[in-house]
């Protein structure tokens, strides 16, 4: 609580209550301020701090070093820009300050007036919904890329997904992505891969290039077209600090084309290591269920000897009447039981692949490639056969057919 009257504050509470009430208040993020540069300084540590002003006012305002990946030139004195970011107070000094995140030049204002416009009206229809987001398969079969054929990011596109996981198919669709073929060129792409079967994930993605070429992506048309296909949609369209119509509407929204790739797809070490582990987990269960049955048979075993005693105990006179009776019986119960017991170890071991070495087959292989046929071998040829513990090499002395004709 601020102090009142009689009750003095001191300058690092007030700084501190100020700072609380401009942090709270939405109406101070993300602000659009247009005005000219002035008092620039562009420090060692790569921050931008300068003065933003007009005919009658002026505030200070400072770009960090992290945002300015984005940015498409470089200011200057007496430069009109357009600053988006949020106002802060700066406690130590209780100098209020516009935290910049984006800078464009002056006559960008009506495109991204523009850009706020649409974006206020598809929310506003429900087209952002997080509801309305579908998830990312995380086994893929195929990915639908559409980008433009030339330039780094189809490339970074392409090396990801090779690297990552060479398994999934892909289908590259090289549109334009700026001009104005390019907003065709787009929806049809996205109607060919959105195409039932086509694709289980489509990217669509473009490098990073000024507010002007990115602004095919704000395009209402392509946002609609997103937010009505059937398959997920993972766009990485410019730099991080960028945004655009389309990647409110994408199901998922990457920073960079290169990352929109590592998101379409898992990584093929992470899949193998998964894998082994499967195994080892399916192997230590079917060791644990025979085990089981084991303990099982023995303890059956236990408890029908305990009851043979004590039944001959209590009658002496019938002793070896029931003690052939109770023989029989413990026999037949314990061939039941060690029956139940082999088949179902034999069901389990009959899925294990080298079973079938132990019957006396082998694999045969002429020049390293398997042999299924006698037409693959000639007389005098060297041939391995693999067996269950080893390879032996023979050289092929005849050959029969089944009609005993070659």
């Amino acid at each position: 609580m601020i102090g009142k009257m009689g009750q003095p504050i001191t300058v690092s509470e007030l700084n501190a209550y100020l700072k609380e009430r401009i942090n709270t208040d939405e109406n101070l993020r993300m602000l659009c301020v247009e005005g000219e540069v002035s008092n620039l300084t562009i420090h060692t540590s790569g921050h931008i701090y300068f003065t933003l002003k007009d005919k009658k006012s002026s505030i200070k305002a400072i770009l960090f070093r992290g945002y300015r990946a984005s940015m498409k030139f470089i200011p200057a004195d007496g430069m009109q820009v357009l600053a988006v970011g949020d106002v802060a107070l700066y406690d130590k000094t209780g100098a209020v300050q516009l935290y910049v995140q984006n800078l464009y030049q002056s006559g960008l204002g009506e495109i991204y007036y523009r850009f706020e416009q649409l974006k206020a009206k598809l929310t506003e229809e429900g087209l952002f919904d997080p509801a309305h987001k579908k998830p990312i398969p995380k086994y893929p079969e195929a990915i639908g890329v559409i980008t433009s054929p030339t330039g780094a990011a189809v490339q970074d596109i392409l090396n990801v997904l090779a690297r990552r996981y060479p398994l999934a198919n892909v289908r590259l669709r090289p549109v334009h992505v700026q001009g104005l073929n390019a907003v065709p060129e787009i929806l049809a792409a996205l109607q060919e891969l959105d195409a039932p079967g086509a694709c289980d994930t489509i990217l669509l993605a473009r490098g990073g290039g000024s507010l002007e070429d990115l602004y095919v992506f704000n395009d209402e048309r392509i946002a609609r077209a997103i937010y009505a296909a059937r398959t997920p949609i993972v766009t990485g369209i410019g730099h991080e600090t960028d945004y655009t119509i389309a990647d409110f509407a994408a199901d998922l929204r990457a920073p960079t084309p290169s990352a929109a790739a590592e998101l379409a797809v898992p990584d093929k070490n992470e899949v193998m290591l998964s894998l082994l582990q499967a195994g080892d987990k399916l192997q230590l269960y079917v060791s644990d269920r025979v085990e089981s049955y084991q303990k099982t048979l023995l303890a059956d075993k236990s408890v029908l000897l305990n009851g043979m005693r004590v039944l001959l105990a209590k009658t002496s006179g019938k002793h070896s009447v029931l003690q052939t009776q109770m023989h029989a019986l413990m026999q037949a119960h314990l061939q039941h039981a060690k029956t139940a017991v082999l088949e179902k170890a034999t069901a389990l071991q009959a899925a294990n692949p080298l079973r079938i070495y132990e019957k006396g087959y082998a694999k045969i292989f002429a020049a390293e490639k398997p042999v299924v046929s006698v037409t693959q071998v000639s007389v005098g040829q060297t041939i391995d056969l693999a067996l269950q513990d080893g390879r032996l090499q023979a050289e092929v002395k005849k050959k029969e057919g089944k009609t005993n004709e070659i």
